[in-house]
């Protein structure tokens, strides 16, 4: 059986390796030259000098001798290099290194992520093409930043949401279900383009009971309740607190009904209101993009879309999350009964990432 070595184990990456290979059951050693087990007893551990000590490579050995170690997850860039080379030089052929260097893999991630900006840029040139897109590296930092979080919302709709920030009026920016926030952190970052500076409000209850969707089969319905939904909500406004400038956004821990009176100003959210430490915003009462992603049951989307819907001012848009749904027609019921109501007041629809917008015209009736 192969006997992994994790070094430095002191870096989160090192850490986060240890711990996985042992729930997969494999054997592990960690070494790093802290003074004291910065694995608390986790796994075997073994003090090595720097790898630019002369007593390194001494050390190292024994330390491979007598763990039986086959192999080496090289968790900080520095000694993936110093050990590749030692590897080399000593003919050491027993040993392999089964991970890419941590700065490779940095680098890596980034070619990646500033070729999928190039992807949305032209995305967005063709569903605004009367606007400039962004920059490269703006969209590059939106994707950054927007996928270091959990969700299910993937390029090409994010994408189209900043298309539609582009050429959308004055008002405000609502997300209706944010989970943990991938979707609103591109809202927030896209808040000032097409030349108006937009606040973003979002609504969610971030409730296992209140999340529950009824068109779901049982045994997925069962999954969603054993998420445990509430904890979400921490994860979204520590994320937020530190992300979002003063001023920029508020969110309300609360149903979509129970929001759109306090949107609406005929109910107080105090109680329910995120980070508290800032200033409530008032709201403008007209909404330029309108984001709905709460329960798809077809009764849930269907409210949604008829409370929030008449806010939108001519050139606002609607974006109807999962209209292509696979495990119900929730949000195609809403989004197809608000197509036909609008009729000739639809400026323009289309959907992208299974995401449907709409944008409305003058002519829309209320």
């Amino acid at each position: 059986m192969s006997v992994t070595l994790v070094f430095p184990v002191s870096t989160p990456d090192g850490r986060a390796y240890l711990k996985q290979a042992r729930e997969r059951g494999e054997r592990v050693v960690g070494a790093s030259c802290d003074t004291s087990d910065p694995t608390d007893g986790a796994a075997p551990w073994v003090r090595l000098p720097l790898v630019h000590e002369p007593e390194f490579l001494a050390a190292f050995l024994d330390l491979v001798q007598a763990h039986g170690v086959t192999q080496i997850h090289a968790a900080a860039h520095m000694v993936h290099a110093a050990l590749g080379d030692m590897l080399r030089e000593h003919d050491l052929t027993q040993l392999r290194i089964i991970n890419r260097s941590a700065l490779e893999t940095e680098f890596a991630r980034w070619e990646d992520i500033f070729a999928r900006a190039e992807h949305w840029r032209r995305l967005i040139a063709a569903l605004a093409p009367a606007q400039t897109p962004p920059e490269p590296a703006f969209l590059a930092g939106v994707i950054r930043l927007s996928f270091d979080l959990f969700g299910e919302s993937y390029d090409d709709k994010l994408a189209a949401l900043l298309a539609c920030l582009l050429d959308a009026p004055e008002g405000d920016i609502v997300e209706i279900g944010s989970l943990f926030g991938r979707s609103a952190s591109v809202l927030l970052s896209g808040r000032a383009l097409g030349g108006a500076e937009r606040r973003l409000f979002v609504f969610d209850p971030w409730s296992t009971e209140a999340g529950a969707q009824k068109d779901l089969p049982p045994i997925m319905q069962n999954y969603t309740r054993a998420a445990g939904l509430e904890r979400v909500a921490l994860a979204f406004e520590a994320t937020f607190a530190a992300l979002a400038p003063q001023g920029a956004m508020t969110a309300y821990r609360t149903p979509s009904v129970a929001g759109h009176a306090i949107y609406q100003g005929s109910a107080d959210g105090e109680a329910v209101r995120l980070l508290k430490t800032r200033p409530p915003l008032k709201p403008a009462g007209r909404i330029a993009l309108l984001h709905i992603d709460g329960n798809h049951d077809a009764p849930c989307a269907a409210e949604d879309v008829e409370l929030w819907s008449p806010l939108v001012p001519p050139g606002g848009w609607v974006a109807i999350d999962d209209y292509c749904w696979r495990y119900g027609d929730g949000p195609k019921r809403a989004g197809d009964a608000l197509l036909e109501r609008w009729g000739d007041g639809v400026a323009r629809a289309f959907v992208a990432g299974d995401c449907l917008f709409i944008q409305r015209t003058a002519a829309a009736a209320f």
